[in-house]
């Protein structure tokens, strides 16, 4: 289903009609699996479980689309522990220059390290060369939003502004669509609000669609 949601954003870009995609963390693999030419091999087990990194950028932020609004205060996430990590996997930076797919698609924006003491380098961020796609192996999400114990997540209030630019960003983009779903009564009925939420003690609020 993924490759599809994929490749029909492509499609649709491609006809004219701009149409931005974002992943996060799974997200990230799955759309590096998918524009890889070795697929799902692009992805190794490198793990940076319940830990808040800095990136080290490796482009200059403002010459970047994801980054550029934040201007000189992109540089406090390469100064600060603020990406919030929770994975098992993730992708090396020399695949995306190994791998001809990846290379000619993405441009790596940032890499973070492993906690361990290896201190293994991996991806943290791409935007698409072509099209308006971009994604994180980390969750800019979880600052404002999950606030269960034990997770290492940085809720300061600098994190929170910072990361709450890419959501803006994201939804400026897609404000910039000029596709409709239909009027407020269609709508309605598929908003996320119709569906039951779960309370859960790792994961706070859980949609549950059927």
């Amino acid at each position: 289903m993924g490759k599809k949601v994929l490749a029909h954003a492509i499609k649709m870009n491609d006809e004219g009609h701009f149409y931005p995609l974002w992943g996060t963390c799974l997200g990230f693999q799955r759309l590096t699996a998918f524009t890889a030419d070795m697929g799902d091999k692009a992805i190794d087990a490198i793990k940076a479980l319940h830990i808040s990194l800095p990136l080290t950028f490796t482009a200059d932020p403002p010459s970047t689309r994801m980054y550029e609004g934040l201007g000189m205060s992109a540089w406090e996430f390469q100064n600060n522990s603020f990406t919030y990590n929770a994975h098992n996997y993730g992708v090396h930076p020399e695949t995306f220059e190994k791998d001809a797919g990846l290379k000619n698609f993405w441009d790596v924006t940032s890499i973070s390290f492993t906690p361990d003491a290896a201190k293994t380098p991996f991806v943290a961020s791409i935007e698409a060369k072509k099209y308006p796609f971009f994604a994180t192996q980390y969750h800019p999400e979880k600052p404002s939003q999950l606030w269960v114990d034990g997770y290492n997540i940085d809720h300061s209030w600098e994190s929170i502004q910072l990361q709450a630019h890419f959501s803006s960003l994201f939804v400026q983009m897609a404000r910039a669509n000029t596709n409709s779903f239909g009027n407020f009564a269609q709508t309605q009925k598929f908003e996320i609000s119709q569906y039951s939420v779960l309370q859960t003690p790792d994961m706070a609020d859980i949609y549950v669609f059927n």
